[in-house]
């Protein structure tokens, strides 16, 4: 059994998902890099993330945010979040900020965080293709409106601990660098 990954979604302002070395444009979002080591670095790095949000759309079958969402990497986790926290999304919506009691069909100023110590380079995104991918499905689905499941094995648990939540289309959609 690998070492527990927490993959907690934090609710969390928006504004503290900043700074990335990479963002993905992801149908029609406005996508921010900075402070990248360098252009193709950033670049690969976006391709990753725009590859696993694809996954993630053909996952649940849907489009979260109207197709708005800015996906960030690289980002400081917000105080109060927890030191192995993964990933979290921030989004406003009609019952206001990071409210998954909202209709998902309200959310607005959608992002998908990525944690720096988890993947601080497009390297380290590519050797964990399958956590990534399985991360970046798990957060859609909260900008579908799904809470944590705590059912062994589905995508939505709040703590990884094996790869029984990775989905097999995240093992057979890998980008070549990675099979």
């Amino acid at each position: 059994m690998a070492a527990p990954r927490i993959l907690a979604v934090a609710v969390v302002v928006a504004a503290l998902a900043a700074p990335a070395t990479a963002a993905a444009d992801q149908g029609g979002a406005q996508g921010h890099g900075t402070t990248a080591h360098t252009p193709a670095k950033a670049a690969k790095a976006s391709t990753l993330l725009t590859a696993a949000a694809h996954v993630g759309r053909r996952y649940w079958g849907a489009v979260p945010c109207n197709g708005q969402i800015r996906f960030v990497a690289r980002s400081r986790l917000a105080p109060g979040m927890h030191r192995d926290t993964d990933a979290w999304v921030t989004f406003d919506s009609t019952l206001g900020a990071n409210n998954l009691g909202a209709p998902a069909g309200s959310y607005t100023n959608c992002v998908v965080a990525l944690a720096r110590w988890r993947w601080p380079t497009a390297a380290s995104m590519s050797a964990d293709w399958n956590m990534l991918c399985t991360t970046m499905i798990h957060e859609m689905g909260h900008l579908l409106g799904h809470s944590h499941d705590t059912r062994h094995g589905s995508v939505m648990v709040p703590i990884f601990v094996d790869g029984s939540s990775v989905p097999s289309i995240c093992r057979t959609t890998a980008p070549r660098a990675v099979r």
